[in-house]
C-alpha cells in the first residue's frame, strides 16, 4: 500500500478529505514554531502515543502507540499542517486533560484503558458537532455572497477542522502506514502476483496492504 491509498482508505472511513493530504504525498518541510517543536520532546510523543492507543488500541494485533504513532505525528504537524492548522491542534491537544477531568474527573494520563475510551468516544461526538456546524456556517457565507465565492471558497476551505479530527486523521494514516499496521493488521504479501479480482472473500478476512 503506498501512502496515496492509505490517504484514499483513512479518507473513506472518517468521511472527508485528510487535512496536509497533498503535502504529505508532495513532500514538504515548514520551519517549526517554538510550539511545534515541543511535540517532538518524549513526554509529548508518549502522550500522542496514549492517545493515539485509546483510538486504535492492542488486540490480536499491534496497536497505535507500538506502531510508533506517537512519533509520527509530530513530525506530520510540522511539516504537513498550514500554521493555522497548527496552531487548532496545539491548542486543542492542550485542553486534552481538560476534557478528560470533564467526562471521568481526572487528567488523561491518569485514567484507566477503559475511561481513555470514554474520553476519545466524547472528543469525537464533540468534534462531529464541531465540523458539521462549520460546514453548513461555510455553506452559509458562499450562498449569501454568490459573487465573492471563488474568493472565498479558499478562505473556508483552510479554516482547520476540530483538532481531534486532525489527530484522529493522522493516527489512522500513521498506523496503516506503518510496517506493524501493513504486516499485521493488513495481510501483507512482500512480491504480489497477479490481480485477482475475483477472489474469494470470507467475513473477518484482513484487507490486503
Amino acid at each position: 500500500m503506498n501512502r496515496r491509498e492509505a490517504l484514499q482508505r483513512v479518507a473513506l472511513i472518517l468521511g472527508g478529505t485528510v487535512i496536509g493530504a497533498n503535502l504529505f504525498l508532495e513532500g514538504c518541510t515548514r520551519s517549526a514554531t517554538k510550539d511545534v517543536q515541543a511535540l517532538f520532546e518524549a513526554k509529548t510523543t508518549d502522550l500522542l502515543g496514549d492517545l493515539a492507543e485509546a483510538i486504535l488500541p492492542a488486540t490480536a494485533t499491534p496497536g497505535a502507540k507500538e506502531a510508533g504513532v506517537g512519533s509520527f505525528i509530530p513530525v506530520m504537524v510540522r511539516d504537513c499542517y498550514t500554521e493555522k492548522q497548527q496552531k487548532a491542534f496545539l491548542t486543542g491537544l492542550a485542553s486534552l486533560d481538560d476534557k478528560a477531568k470533564e467526562v471521568k474527573g481526572k487528567p488523561f494520563l491518569e485514567l484507566s484503558a477503559e475511561d481513555r475510551t470514554a474520553v476519545v468516544a466524547a472528543l469525537d461526538k464533540e468534534a462531529n458537532e464541531f465540523n458539521k456546524k462549520q460546514a453548513e456556517d461555510q455553506k452559509d457565507i458562499l450562498e449569501k455572497n454568490r459573487e465573492k465565492q471563488n474568493q472565498l471558497y479558499n478562505y473556508v476551505e483552510n479554516d482547520p477542522p476540530h483538532w481531534f479530527t486532525m489527530f484522529k486523521q493522522l493516527t489512522l494514516t500513521g498506523f496503516f502506514n506503518s510496517e506493524l499496521g501493513c504486516t499485521k493488521a493488513l495481510r501483507f504479501v512482500k512480491i504480489p502476483g497477479r490481480f485477482d479480482g475475483n477472489l474469494p472473500y470470507k467475513k473477518g478476512d484482513k484487507a490486503f496492504a
